[in-house]
């Protein structure tokens, strides 16, 4: 084995660094995440030379997780734009793990290195990265599995056709509780691309590239065509409700929120995405989904406030119903306390629920000297620890509480219920709007950062004049 090639390691031979890292990370994992998932592990853990296809945007996440699953090393091969900073220069103290410019030149020093590493039966993981719009052409990192491949058959130093495993994954941003997901899809057939008699050098891996680019986009968890579309509405339909809400504002403003389109700029986003994390847009569809449910509760409060009865508008039901949600809660307590066993026993019994098999004469009687047989009791109770005063005044209450009892339900549910939905409904509405405006944040945040532009806007107007 070549001692000087810092990636070439037997896989038989594990080195004691790598195995303390993984140590180390394999603890770390379990920290964060209940479980890890591979799906088809065994197809990489049988052995021989392999080559895994990476593109998630998360590189260097996704690397660490790909050493702590498994039990194999792997020379995990990094985009060195994606990891900068104190993280670029942890990655690099980490065993296996190399950070890379997807140029020629470089890619020249390290065919060599990756040969070296096939030859040993070893596995290199490429990352990809976002791999976006390259004028139609296969990504630097495509082209370069390509190439490596190829030229471990035409060289013969790999004992076995190297296996290209296109890796699917599904990785939640909340780290903690989350589980995540890796897939190893079906191998890539090399040989069939080898060059042909008379055909440009070149021909055999700009073909084998373009299919590792697809196989590497086909992301086993992505949204389904009809369910990016419906996802790709739902963004447009809430960029132009906050748009619609802020140009309320200025009555001077003559756009019109039907005029806007999304962006181009933004759909692309949306299909790299799926593409790439798809799990990103699950996280973003769950927000939109708890948004319009919280706007559907909210819209259910206005509605119940609105039709609950003109005496909303009257100051003086409106403090009075106040009053007596206040002052008469005390009231209502004491009678729920007195009533608790027998509606119980009512409940047991079943005759708390009117039933169409028996007469509702029967069923009032029957609730009735159920009610007065606890009355007696519970009268005959404070009797006896209280004396005889204090059980007759007992007695007077037990009856006054629980006609009460009946007017307090029946006024919180008509009159209490809407004036709580009517104090709070300025702080719901407040609450609504900044639940919104995060979502367009977080929208706003990830395509900033998305390699494809600096900045897009959430929609744009068909005409420009406009």
């Amino acid at each position: 084995m070549n001692t000087q090639n810092p990636l070439s390691v037997q896989s038989r031979d594990i080195p004691a660094a790598y195995r303390v890292a993984r140590a180390i990370l394999r603890l770390g994992v379990r920290l964060f995440f209940p479980k890890l998932r591979m799906l088809n592990r065994e197809k990489i853990e049988q052995g021989g030379p392999a080559i895994l296809l990476v593109n998630h945007p998360q590189s260097l996440a996704a690397a660490l997780l790909l050493v702590a699953a498994l039990e194999r090393p792997v020379h995990c091969l990094l985009p060195s734009r994606q990891v900068g900073g104190t993280f670029g220069k942890l990655a690099r103290m980490v065993p296996g793990i190399r950070l890379y410019d997807s140029i020629a030149e470089e890619q020249d020093s390290l065919l060599h290195s990756c040969l070296s590493v096939l030859e040993d039966q070893g596995i290199i993981a490429l990352f990809a990265g976002p791999m976006g719009q390259n004028g139609g052409q296969p990504a630097p990192a495509s082209a370069f599995a390509a190439r490596l491949s190829l030229e471990a058959i035409l060289r013969g130093q790999a004992q076995m056709e190297p296996a290209l495993y296109p890796v699917h994954w599904f990785l939640r941003s909340e780290r903690r509780g989350s589980e995540p997901l890796i897939y190893v899809d079906g191998p890539i057939e090399v040989q069939p691309f080898l060059p042909r008699i008379g055909e440009d050098v070149a021909e055999a891996p700009r073909r084998l590239a373009e299919i590792v680019q697809r196989a590497m986009g086909a992301n086993v968890f992505a949204l389904a065509g009809p369910e990016e579309a419906r996802f790709t509405r739902e963004v447009e339909g809430l960029s132009r409700e906050h748009l619609e809400e802020q140009w309320s504002q200025r009555p001077e403003w003559k756009q019109r929120v039907e005029d806007l389109q999304i962006s181009s700029l933004v759909k692309s986003w949306i299909e790299e995405q799926n593409r790439t994390d798809p799990a990103r847009l699950v996280e973003l569809r769950e927000a939109m989904d708890g948004y319009r449910e919280a706007r559907r509760q909210h819209s259910m409060g206005q509605l119940v406030i609105e039709t609950s009865g003109a005496w909303q508008t009257s100051s003086l039901h409106t403090a009075a119903a106040w009053v007596e949600s206040v002052l008469g809660f005390p009231v209502a307590l004491y009678g729920l306390v007195n009533h608790i066993p027998a509606g119980i026993v009512l409940s047991i019994s079943g005759l708390l629920k009117t039933s169409s098999k028996r007469d509702p004469k029967v069923e009032w009687l029957l609730r009735s000297f159920i009610v007065l047989c606890f009355y007696t009791a519970q009268i005959f109770l404070a009797h006896q620890w209280w004396g005889r005063a204090a059980a007759g005044y007992y007695a007077l209450t037990l009856p006054v509480s629980g006609a009460y009892l009946w007017r307090y339900r029946w006024l919180v549910r008509h009159r209490t219920h809407v004036l709580l939905l009517k104090a709070l409904l300025p702080a719901r509405t407040a609450r609504l709007l900044r639940r919104r405006k995060g979502i367009l944040e977080s929208f706003d945040r990830e395509i900033e950062r998305s390699p494809q532009s600096p900045a897009m806007p959430y929609v744009r107007s068909p005409n420009p004049a406009e």
